[in-house]
């Protein structure tokens, strides 16, 4: 293992012209969602509740957003360790893996949207994201941890490249260990495994596909990815068991 202290960088989070464009999509998602719902998963949310759950999930995704990047920022004056295995030299780097890296992710959240069936499973779906989310953060607080500088220094010769050094002017080498990225996919790919015929294989499918561009863009070394597996399987049954236990 290694060990790194690095400078604050200027800014973080979400600025303010981001948080406006999440807000303001939510009446034309929420329109989308309740149509796609309706015809295909047969939902029996109404119009307005899909508007009210779509606004839960958006402000919960701004808030999670902001936590995030506030710990990723907060922490860099602390001593980091880098959990790199020497196997992980031998991954190759494929940064054209980063358009499932970053867009499959939200189209995945979209049908767990979709296909709620009330109002109180998408409540019960959103605080176990909650909860994956606060303990997440806590262990990137208490356990500083970074991506070697080595798998983020690469030629930005083309689209996947350069859109992965936007993603990378973002998103900085903390927060490594576990994988938010892979331990959000897990939890959400749980959930749509839940769902008839093709649930299992989608759901499965998902999980393995982030998993698997973590590693090839570079983003994450292979005990961050199967870190995240593991908690967002663990978020995913606890907010499960809660379900069950609570009346």
């Amino acid at each position: 293992m290694q060990t790194e202290t690095v400078a604050a960088p200027a800014g973080w989070g979400f600025r303010p012209r981001w948080l406006f464009i999440i807000l303001t999509s939510v009446p034309l998602a929420g329109t989308l969602f309740w149509w796609a719902g309706r015809h295909y998963f047969a939902s029996e949310l109404s119009f307005l509740e899909y508007q009210q759950f779509v606004a839960m999930v958006a402000i919960a995704v701004a808030g999670g957003y902001q936590l995030y990047f506030w710990v990723q920022r907060n922490d860099v004056g602390r001593p980091a360790i880098c959990v790199k295995l020497s196997i992980d030299d031998y991954i190759p780097f494929q940064p054209h893996w980063i358009w499932p890296y970053s867009f499959l992710y939200y189209l995945m959240l979209g049908l767990t949207v979709i296909s709620i069936r009330d109002l109180a499973q998408g409540v019960h779906f959103i605080f176990g994201g909650i909860l994956l989310l606060v303990s997440g953060c806590l262990i990137f607080y208490l356990l500083p941890t970074y991506v070697p500088p080595a798998f983020r220094s690469f030629e930005v010769n083309s689209l996947s490249t350069r859109y992965l050094a936007f993603v990378q002017s973002i998103d900085n080498d903390r927060n490594a260990f576990p994988s938010m990225h892979c331990a959000l996919a897990t939890y959400v790919g749980l959930i749509v495994m839940q769902l008839p015929l093709v649930g299992p294989w989608l759901g499965g499918g998902y999980i393995v596909v982030i998993a698997v561009s973590c590693l090839l863009v570079k983003q994450h070394v292979i005990a961050d990815t199967l870190a995240g597996i593991t908690l967002g399987g663990a978020a995913f049954g606890v907010n499960e068991m809660l379900g069950g236990w609570l009346p």
